[in-house]
C-alpha cells in the first residue's frame, strides 16, 4: 500500500504518516495517478477525521486540487458522509479566505456552500458562512446558494445562512433580561435600595413602566403582581415552557435581592449575567476519574459546584434548580437540586478507583440523550441548557475526538431541528469547559 491507499484506509496516521514524510516531503500534495486524489482529499471523502488533522498539522496544503480541481473542502461538503461539519471545520483553519468557494467544472460549479444546502447539513452551512462562504456565486446552472436554500424549501437551512438575524429565542432571551432590569429600574426609583447594594442603575423605561403599572405607583407587592399580569400568556411567558410564575417569581426574588446585602452578586457587572444564567437549565458535569485524587483537585470540584449552585439558584423561583452529573457515577439525577441537596450528594461523593474519563461518550448518554435530543423529538425542550464541565485532563478510553464530537454532533441535531446557532447566549445548549 501507498500513502493514497493509507489514507482512504484511514491508517495514514503517526509512524506511518511520519516515515512517508521522511522520504518525500512533497508527498502529502501529491494527486494518486489512479484515483487522481490528494491524500488529504481521500480522507477528507471517506470521512477520517484523525487522518485529515494530521495531515494538515505536518503541512498539507489545504487548497491542493485534486486531479479534476477539486479541493479538500468542495469534496467534504460534496462527499463526505461522515464527520463532514468537523472535517469541514478543520478545513477551514487551513484554508484562504479566497478558496472558500473554489469549485471546479465536475462538480457543475457548485460551491461547497451550495453542497451543504443540498445535504441539508446545517452545521457546515454555518461553518462556511461565518468564514465568508459566498451566497451570490453562481454554478452551472446560474442559481446562486440563496436562491438554492429557497428551492430546497427547509427553513433550517434558510436560516442557517442569515447569520447576522438575531434567532427567535435570542429576542426573547434579550427581552427577558431586559424586562428583569427594568424591575431593578423600578426599584431603584422607588427605594434606591438595589443601587446602594449592588451599584446598579439601570434606565427606567417610562413607556414600559406606563404599560406595567399604568399611571399608579404601586408598592413593591402590588408592582411584582402588575409584573405577573403583564407576562401572563405572552411570549415571555412561553419562552419557560409554559411555566406561569416563573417570570413573578424571579421578579420576586430580584426585588427581595435589596434586602440581602451580603449577596455575592454586588458587582455592578455580575447581575445582569446572573440573570441570564438564571434563564438556562444548569447542568453541571463533572470528572470522578481516578486523576481527580491528585493535587487537591477533588476539593476544588466540589467548591466550584457548590459556588456556582449558590450564585445560580439566587434568584430561581421556588421548585428550580440545577442538574449534577459525573461521568463515572449515577447520582440523583433532579434536574432542580437545590444548594442543600447538592451539598448532600457531594459529602460523601469521591473519585471512582480505576475511573476513566470517558467525557465525550457520557456527556452524549447522560446528558445530551436525555434532556435534549428526546426532547427536540417531541418538542418539548422548556430552557435553554447551559452544561458547565468541570475536568483536570484528557479524555481516555475513548477516541480523542469524542468530545468535540459530541458537541459538534449537538450543533447538528439541535439545527436540524430549526433552532438556530449563533454565539449568544440563545442558542439552546451552551457548553462551558472549567479546568481544575
Amino acid at each position: 500500500m501507498g500513502i493514497h491507499e493509507d489514507a482512504a484506509a484511514g491508517s495514514l496516521v503517526g509512524p506511518r504518516l511520519v516515515n512517508y514524510i521522511k522520504n518525500g516531503p512533497n508527498v502529502l500534495n501529491e494527486q494518486d495517478p489512479v484515483g487522481g486524489l490528494t491524500p488529504l482529499a481521500a480522507a477528507t471523502v471517506r470521512g477520517y477525521v484523525k487522518v485529515v488533522e494530521q495531515l494538515l498539522r505536518k503541512g498539507a496544503k489545504a487548497d491542493a486540487l485534486s486531479s479534476n480541481g477539486e479541493s479538500p473542502l468542495l469534496l467534504a461538503a460534496w462527499k463526505a458522509k461522515n464527520n463532514r461539519a468537523r472535517i469541514i471545520q478543520l478545513l477551514l483553519g487551513k484554508t484562504p479566505s479566497d478558496s472558500v468557494d473554489a469549485t471546479c467544472p465536475s462538480a457543475e460549479n457548485y460551491t461547497p456552500l451550495m453542497w451543504t444546502i443540498m445535504n441539508k447539513d446545517i452545521e457546515s452551512i454555518r461553518l462556511l458562512r461565518r468564514a465568508g462562504a459566498s451566497l451570490e456565486v453562481q454554478n452551472d446552472d446560474g442559481i446562486n446558494a440563496e436562491e438554492m436554500a429557497e428551492e430546497v424549501e427547509d427553513m433550517a437551512v434558510s436560516r442557517a445562512l442569515r447569520l447576522d438575524e438575531p434567532s427567535l429565542l435570542s429576542k426573547l432571551a434579550s427581552a427577558v433580561v431586559y424586562f428583569l432590569l427594568f424591575i431593578i429600574a423600578w426599584l431603584n426609583r422607588a427605594k434606591g435600595a438595589v443601587r446602594r447594594v449592588f451599584g446598579l442603575n439601570p434606565k427606567l423605561d417610562e413607556d414600559l413602566n406606563q404599560n406595567v403599572n399604568g399611571s399608579s405607583n404601586p408598592g413593591t407587592a402590588k408592582f411584582v403582581e402588575n409584573v405577573d399580569k403583564f407576562v401572563k400568556n405572552g411570549p415571555l411567558e412561553r419562552f419557560f415552557g409554559g411555566k406561569k410564575d416563573y417570570i413573578k417569581e424571579l421578579a420576586q426574588k430580584t426585588a427581595d435581592l435589596e434586602n440581602d446585602p451580603t449577596t455575592p452578586l454586588g458587582n455592578r457587572e455580575l447581575l445582569p449575567k446572573t440573570i441570564k444564567v438564571s434563564l438556562h437549565q444548569q447542568v453541571l458535569y463533572c470528572d470522578d476519574s481516578s486523576s481527580m485524587k491528585r493535587d487537591g483537585r477533588w476539593d476544588s470540584q466540589r467548591k466550584l459546584v457548590e459556588r456556582i449552585t449558590r450564585i445560580t439558584t439566587r434568584i430561581l423561583p421556588e421548585g428550580e434548580g440545577v442538574a449534577l452529573r459525573f461521568i463515572n457515577q449515577d447520582v440523583n439525577t433532579s434536574l432542580n437540586l437545590t444548594l442543600t441537596e447538592i451539598g448532600e450528594i457531594l459529602a460523601p461523593l469521591s473519585w471512582k478507583s480505576g475511573g476513566n474519563t470517558q467525557i465525550g461518550t457520557n456527556l452524549r448518554s447522560k446528558i445530551l440523550e436525555p434532556l435534549v435530543y428526546s426532547k427536540i423529538e417531541t418538542k418539548s425542550l422548556e430552557r435553554p441548557l447551559l452544561v458547565t464541565i468541570i475536568t483536570d485532563g484528557i479524555p481516555s478510553e475513548e477516541k480523542n475526538s469524542e468530545f468535540v464530537d459530541a458537541i459538534l454532533e449537538c450543533g447538528s441535531k439541535l439545527g436540524g431541528a430549526g433552532y438556530p446557532r449563533d454565539s449568544t447566549c440563545s442558542f439552546p445548549v451552551l457548553f462551558v469547559p472549567a479546568l481544575v
